[in-house]
């Protein structure tokens, strides 16, 4: 007796309806396959005819016939053009439905079993064939031009299927899988397709995903019904596919994706040779592709260094090196920038009225954004000024400014005095600003305290004035928040009360020395830390009394 006819009983159909799986026991009788409703086994996919075959069972024997179905029905990849048989382990196919015969007595789990492979047994694994030696040279040969020719990541997906088509004998199907943004989520990134087949799901289970990412294992199966434990082979039945290979996408430091192919084709199946060849194409695939990534990620350094370079240079150019001088008076920018772009302002300028003004800001953020909203804010300022705006009125105008042009986190702390030289007193708006000092001849020290909020953080926002008034001998300090902010390892800061202990003892120095020392002391306290924001001071001295005038 041939070993595939059994006892009806024992014959069962298995296969994907709608992603469910469907069982069918081939008892007596006939049986009618359809999208009718008096179907015995009723697919209702409108790919399949209302009546579309029909299995008639008879003993031992077991046939199927086609009933003019529009897609047709298969045996095995054979059209069915007449009552043909059906035995244990066929591959019945209706349209694009997909079924296999199962048997209690012969499981197919004993026929093809699923292989998989580490990456440390492909690292070791040695052949004697030939065949396999062949692949492996001509795979490795073809796929050095992806480590020689250098691309943009989306141009190596062509080669790479050109590659897996070689590697595999043109299979039907490749998919090649990557990790978005690190995230653990597979996006397809390219795909090619030949035969009936189209790209739809991968047959892919969520366990075989996980052991290809986490364990690093290649995996083929020439049996959709081999391995129950998979959870997701029935998949492949519904997809008509006989063979499946996924092997991890491992760049020597991670598995970055996976790269995957199958096949529906009678006698296309996969074998472990190949499975091993196709590891070592997808390391190098991954190796390649890696490199590709960081090509990219260097050119984009490059671009934004240079970005950088210009836009340091033009702050360079639009923050005043030297200050415009007062006569009895000693007066000093300086700025120590913790990026190539930082969001540390300052300015001074002469009005037609004879007074004198100087500002110090603190954009929040760094880089490009930040020194944009500089250089506007500088631009406003330098215009009003010009235009002898007064500084409340001014500080309320630029307020609105930034807050129209910018969104919500764009915003800086701002300080303005307006010092009229003969007579030493200072009329300012502090807005949000760190509280600058008022250093006497005697070491007496007095600060401005705030008068508004950050300009360009609220709506509206009004702003009121303060007044000083620095005596022949005292010194006013604007400085930034990187000056008491500054961290050392412990997290413990430089603090405002070490700074004004420094502004006092050295009030007697030339404004630069005082600024070298600040910068000493501020590395000493650091130790090994980084910098991590501008340390930016204006300093102001009155040397001596000149002509009175009214203010």
């Amino acid at each position: 007796m041939n070993e595939n006819i059994l006892s009806t009983a024992d014959l069962t159909l298995v296969g994907m309806i709608e992603n469910k799986e469907v069982r069918f026991p081939l008892v007596e009788g006939t049986h009618l396959i359809g999208r009718s409703d008096t179907a015995a086994l009723r697919i209702p996919l409108s790919s399949i005819s209302r009546q579309h075959a029909e299995i008639l069972v008879s003993g031992s024997q077991v046939s199927v016939r086609d009933l003019g179905s529009h897609n047709g029905t298969q045996i095995n990849g054979a059209k069915v053009d007449k009552s043909t048989p059906l035995h244990q382990g066929d591959h019945l196919e209706l349209a694009n439905i997909s079924f296999m015969t199962e048997s209690a007595e012969h499981p197919l789990s004993t026929i093809i079993p699923k292989v998989s492979i580490s990456w440390d047994e492909v690292r070791s694994q040695q052949s004697e064939k030939k065949d396999l030696q062949s692949l492996l040279f001509r795979v490795l040969a073809d796929a050095g031009d992806l480590l020689t020719i250098s691309r943009e990541p989306e141009d190596m997906f062509e080669p790479i299927l050109d590659l897996v088509e070689t590697a595999l004998l043109k299979p039907e199907r490749i998919f090649i899988l990557l990790h978005e943004d690190k995230s653990h989520e597979l996006l397809r990134a390219a795909s090619r397709t030949h035969g009936p087949q189209d790209t739809g799901d991968l047959a892919l289970s969520t366990t075989m995903i996980q052991q290809v990412l986490d364990e690093k294992k290649s995996f083929l199966t020439s049996d959709p019904l081999n391995d129950p434990g998979y959870g997701g082979m029935m998949s492949m039945i519904s997809q008509g596919i006989r063979s499946a290979i996924a092997v991890p996408l491992f760049d020597n430091e991670e598995v970055i994706g996976i790269l995957y192919a199958d096949d529906s084709r009678p006698n296309h199946s996969f074998i472990r040779d190949q499975l091993a060849a196709f590891t070592l194409l997808a390391n190098i695939i991954a190796v390649a592709f890696t490199h590709a990534r960081y090509h990219v990620m260097e050119q984009e350094k490059i671009r934004q260094d240079a970005q950088m370079a210009t836009a340091s240079e033009i702050l360079d150019n639009i923050l005043q090196p030297v200050l415009p001088p007062i006569e009895g008076y000693d007066i000093l920018a300086s700025l120590e920038p913790c990026f190539e772009v930082g969001g540390d302002l300052y300015d001074a300028q002469q009005m037609p009225d004879g007074r004198y003004v100087f500002l110090i800001g603190d954009v929040v953020g760094k880089g490009l954004g930040a020194a944009l909203l500089v250089s506007h804010i500088l631009s406003w300022t330098r215009f009003m000024i010009g235009e002898e705006w007064e500084p409340a009125a001014l500080i309320t105008r630029l307020n609105q400014q930034i807050f129209d042009c910018t969104d919500y986190v764009r915003f800086a702390t701002f300080f303005i005095a307006y010092l009229c030289p003969s007579s030493g007193h200072i009329t300012y708006v502090n807005a949000g600003h760190n509280l600058p000092i008022m250093v006497r001849h005697d070491g007496s020290i007095e600060e401005c305290a705030p008068t508004g909020m950050p300009v360009g953080m609220m709506d509206g926002s009004t702003y009121k004035t303060g007044e000083i008034t620095l005596n022949p001998g005292d010194m006013l300090t604007l400085f930034s928040d990187g000056i008491p902010e500054t961290q050392r390892m412990d997290d413990e800061e430089y603090g405002d009360d070490n700074f004004k202990k420094l502004l006092v003892m050295e009030r007697q120095g030339s404004l630069k020395e005082i600024f070298e020392i600040l910068q000493g002391e501020l590395k000493d306290f650091r130790g090994d830390t980084e910098i991590g924001d501008d340390v930016t001071m204006v300093t102001v001295r009155r040397l001596q009394n000149v002509g009175i005038q009214n203010d």
